[in-house]
């Protein structure tokens, strides 16, 4: 089957990690499955080597570059989705025509993702906050438990003395 490849595009996608062989390998992995979509025509895919990102602790960043054609606009941006680029540039066509139904497919496409990660955002935060309440038992609980052990310790020593004690009495 034949495609005419209409939308041609330049992504960046970046990526941070530690170590640095990890980072480029998981960029590379990610970036490459644009070689095995049907529907993507790639031209280039270049690729940075790991920095380090001022101030992080030792944390690394890497980037890759793709030069691509897609079969419309829309596909276009389902691509974005699926990678996540920091930055897209659309090289040609100068100019975008699509029909009412395309442009309502792309926005209810757009609108639907955007509900979809708000409610992982969502469930994500709710998650955080019981980790976090949580956490906050456990440490109280911690802290009652240090206070009774050192209690039990006190009260353990003076029994240790008498015990030590009587052992001398028996000795005389």
């Amino acid at each position: 089957m034949f495609l005419w490849f209409m939308v041609r595009a330049i992504m960046i996608v970046e990526i941070a990690g530690r170590p640095a062989e990890y980072l480029k390998g998981a960029l590379a992995e990610h970036i490459g499955v644009l070689n095995k979509v049907n529907d993507i025509k790639v031209h280039s895919i270049k690729m940075s080597e790991p920095r380090e990102i001022k101030d992080s602790e030792g944390m690394l960043t890497c980037f890759a570059e793709a030069d691509f054609e897609t079969t419309t606009f829309a596909r276009l941006s389902e691509t974005m989705f699926d990678f996540m680029p920091s930055s897209v540039e659309v090289v040609e066509p100068v100019n975008v025509t699509m029909s009412m139904t395309e442009a309502t497919d792309l926005l209810n496409n757009i609108s639907g993702r955007m509900h979809r990660y708000d409610e992982i955002a969502k469930v994500a935060g709710e998650r955080l906050r019981q980790m976090i309440e949580r956490e906050k038992e456990l440490i109280a609980i911690i802290e009652s438990g240090k206070k009774a052990n050192v209690k039990m310790e006190s009260g353990e020593k003076k029994v240790a003395k008498k015990k030590i004690a009587k052992k001398k009495s028996k000795k005389k």
